[in-house]
C-alpha cells in the first residue's frame, strides 16, 4: 500500500537529492512521455524499506524508500500527494532518446526511467546547459553492451560524453549483478550534475551501495 511522503520530503529531493539519495532509497515507477517533457512528479512512500550503511560505523541500518510517479490523468495517485515539477528525459523501449537542458528557466530537475540494463550518456556543457541521453539499445537477448553503448554516443555526441553502462553499474553489486540505478539530473549555479544512486536486489531487501556523480 503506497502512501503519502511529506511535501518536505519532496522538497527535500527535489532540491537537493544528491543528499537525499544517500538516506533513502528513490525509484521511478509508471509511465511518462516518450519525448521530453516538463511534467509533474508525485512522491508517494514506497512498501517496505531499503538498507542502507551508516557512515560513521558502517552498520546495516533500515532506510526510507521513495516511489516516484508522473501526476497525469488515469495515473493511480491519492488526492493531496506532495508534487514537484522536473524535466522528464524521454524514454521509448528499445531506442534512445536525448534531452536537451537549458542553463536556464523550467524545472531545476531531471528524472529518467530506473536502469536496470540501460545506459546513460551525460554531457556537461560550458554555458551551463547539458545533454542527457537513455539508451534502450537491444542487441540479442538483451540491452547492449558497454562498447556498443559508448559507440553509439560516440556517433551521437562526436565524443567527450560520459558513459554509464550496465558493466558499470553491475559490477557495483557485492553479491550479485542484480543491480538498479536511479538517475537524477539537478542544476546548480555551475550548471547541470547527474547523479546515479545504486542499489543492489537481496532476499532481504534493496540494500543502497553507493550514489555516484556520473558528470
Amino acid at each position: 500500500q503506497l502512501t503519502m511522503a511529506t511535501q518536505a520530503q519532496a522538497n527535500s529531493f527535489a532540491s537537493d537529492p544528491r543528499s537525499f539519495m544517500r538516506t533513502a532509497i528513490v525509484r521511478w515507477a509508471g509511465g511518462a512521455p516518450q519525448d521530453q517533457a516538463n511534467i509533474t512528479v508525485a512522491m508517494l512512500d514506497d512498501a517496505g524499506t531499503g538498507r542502507r550503511r551508516t557512515s560513521v560505523l558502517g552498520r546495516k541500518v533500515d532506510t526510507e524508500k521513495f516511489v516516484l510517479r508522473q501526476q497525469a490523468p488515469g495515473a493511480v495517485i491519492p488526492p493531496g500527494v506532495p508534487t514537484f515539477p522536473a524535466v522528464w528525459s524521454g524514454y521509448v523501449g528499445g531506442q534512445a532518446r536525448t534531452a536537451n537542458l537549458p542553463a536556464a528557466g523550467g524545472p531545476g530537475i531531471m528524472l529518467t526511467p530506473e536502469l536496470t540494463g540501460c545506459a546513460v550518456i551525460c554531457r556537461r556543457n560550458a554555458d551551463g546547459s547539458a545533454q542527457f541521453s537513455h539508451y534502450n539499445i537491444i542487441e540479442g537477448a538483451g540491452t547492449a553492451n558497454r562498447a556498443t553503448m559508448a559507440a553509439i554516443a560516440n556517433a551521437q555526441y562526436g565524443g567527450g560524453e560520459t558513459v554509464f553502462a550496465k558493466e558499470d553499474y553491475r559490477a557495483l553489486g557485492l553479491h550479485s549483478d542484480a543491480v538498479r540505478v536511479t538517475v537524477v539530473g539537478i542544476r546548480r549555479a555551475t550548471g547541470w550534475e547527474f547523479w546515479g544512486q545504486i542499489r543492489e536486489d537481496k532476499a532481504s531487501g534493496q540494500q543502497l551501495r553507493e550514489v555516484r556523480r556520473l558528470a
